[in-house]
């Protein structure tokens, strides 16, 4: 199993679970991009709308003014300003909701090369092929999309958690990027699961570790006995009152998206408790 995974065993080491991240997981990134590819459709048809009852814009023709001199009618005009606005919208969710700042920035690359592609395709008058020049933007948000969506599963087919008698390993990316933690360095174990993971049995298994200090000198013995607390916010707060330097260096290890839980931090537990036993 060790070669298979090319996993290189310790002295006495043995693998007690390998895991990978439950097929829905990953829910959350599959729900926004494929609402960024709905949204695509609905704006072409919005378009379709707009441009057979030109009257509906009659309130904005004064933006006409401004897209003129690059070549553009109010319709593709008006267009182009939804379409930024639905793009900021929508990456403002997935940044709220799914906690990753990453959302927003790649929704706001996708309206800026669709727009200079655009504007570029109105000032030169080229055409693509069979696509409208306005509808070049919503292909490359659909396509980006739905390239996103294979990729968020790619990541998630090549994630991969290692439970052995000794520590914790979790693998991912092209190129195995590995990160592991003993067990004798885990402070606190904890699970994480939405509503979504409480009925399909999946979640988050949260590995804490203690936390080390660069002390700039300060013998152990002097630190106050309010710092050996391993909560980040007792922890700075305490920081703040002793009025020394002091550096906290991040252990954290997400076993993201685990079929059964509970089972798997209830293994981590067990051999938590060992390795406490072997180290009194």
């Amino acid at each position: 199993m060790s070669r298979r995974r090319d996993l290189d065993l310790l002295r006495g080491e043995k693998v007690d679970m390998i895991i990978k991240p439950h097929p829905l997981s990953f829910i959350n990134y599959h729900v926004f991009f494929v609402f960024l590819i709905l949204s695509a459709f609905f704006l072409h048809r919005a378009y379709l709308l707009s441009e057979r009852n030109i009257s509906l814009l009659s309130a904005l023709s004064f933006l006409n003014v401004i897209f003129d001199k690059i070549g553009m009618n109010l319709v593709d005009g008006v267009f182009l300003v939804s379409f930024w606005i639905v793009l900021i919208i929508s990456g403002w969710m997935g940044k709220r909701l799914l906690r990753n700042g990453m959302l927003m920035v790649y929704t706001f690359s996708v309206a800026a090369l669709g727009t200079i592609v655009e504007v570029y395709l109105y000032i030169t008058q080229c055409e693509i092929g069979f696509i409208q020049r306005s509808f070049c933007k919503l292909v490359l948000l659909a396509g980006t999309a739905f390239a996103c969506i294979v990729l968020v599963e790619v990541y998630r087919r090549r994630r991969l958690y290692i439970l052995t008698n000794r520590r914790i390993i979790a693998r991912w990316g092209l190129t195995l990027n590995k990160r592991e933690i003993t067990y004798r360095d885990i402070s606190r174990v904890y699970v994480k699961q939405g509503m979504l993971g409480r009925i399909f049995n999946y979640g988050t298994v949260v590995l804490d570790s203690t936390f080390d200090f660069d002390l700039s000198g300060f013998p152990y013995k002097e630190i106050p006995s309010v710092l050996k607390i391993p909560y980040e916010e007792d922890v700075n707060k305490s920081l703040e009152e002793a009025s020394f330097k002091s550096q906290r260096r991040e252990r954290r290890l997400l076993l993201l998206g685990v079929p059964n839980p509970r089972r798997v931090r209830i293994i981590i537990g067990n051999r938590l408790l060992e390795a406490k036993e072997h180290s009194l």
